[in-house]
């Protein structure tokens, strides 16, 4: 496998992200990280407009709208970020649902430990793979991750079921088949959503204290 690119980022975009976790918590917060490829540049606060924001976060539209702003003054919207307020910096089922912009890098800031946050960056990449739901759900563990959205987990090393090996084939774990169900239980959309995770290198000063 080859090796995956690390992404830089200031410790001035690090320390904002962190602070605007810790105002928002107990709800998620969530923006957009303004740079170019792997290189963040600057970090721009979004509102949360999710139902619910305690375990969920959806970027407002005007806030992404200025993706299009950056595009034309030579950048882009590198990444997104959220926080989770009580849970490790690994994306959720619903984070790999809401995974909307696959070239960009999604970034998620822990708040398990106040005195100790941690933010990780991921690539989050759908896969519209054509999926007998009604065999899966038979011979998987899914869980209902929220109302009418379904999860399984498939983690690097696991043993893979017969069924999965046309999947696997093409998409390394770790990923997630998610699904979204109508009222009376039958499925609307579902995909798969692949994980990579970058090393995250910060470029905190010299004479700096310890980050955050």
């Amino acid at each position: 496998m080859s090796q995956v690119e690390a992404v830089k980022m200031p410790a001035s975009v690090y320390t904002a992200i962190v602070q605007h976790a810790r105002e928002g918590k107990p709800e998620e917060i969530c923006g957009i990280v303004r740079g170019r490829g792997l290189v963040a540049g600057s970090a721009i606060r979004g509102r949360n407009i999710a139902g619910e924001r305690i375990e969920n976060y959806e970027v407002d539209p005007e806030t992404l709208l200025l993706q299009f702003t950056f595009e034309e003054q030579g950048d882009e919207m590198m990444g997104i970020y959220h926080s989770h307020p009580v849970s490790v910096a690994w994306p959720s089922a619903t984070d790999a649902w809401n995974a909307h912009y696959p070239e960009s890098i999604y970034f998620i800031c822990s708040l398990e430990f106040d005195d100790a946050p941690v933010i990780r960056a991921f690539r989050m990449t759908p896969h519209w793979i054509d999926l007998d739901i009604v065999q899966l759900r038979r011979e998987l563990p899914f869980t209902e991750v929220r109302p009418h959205l379904f999860a399984y987990y498939h983690a690097p090393g696991a043993a893979a079921p017969a069924l999965l090996h046309p999947i696997t084939a093409h998409v390394p774990a770790p990923f997630y088949i998610d699904f979204f169900t109508d009222d009376h239980g039958d499925e609307v959309d579902s995909r798969i959503v692949s994980l990579v995770e970058h090393t995250l290198q910060v470029d905190w000063p010299d004479t700096a204290p310890a980050h955050p």
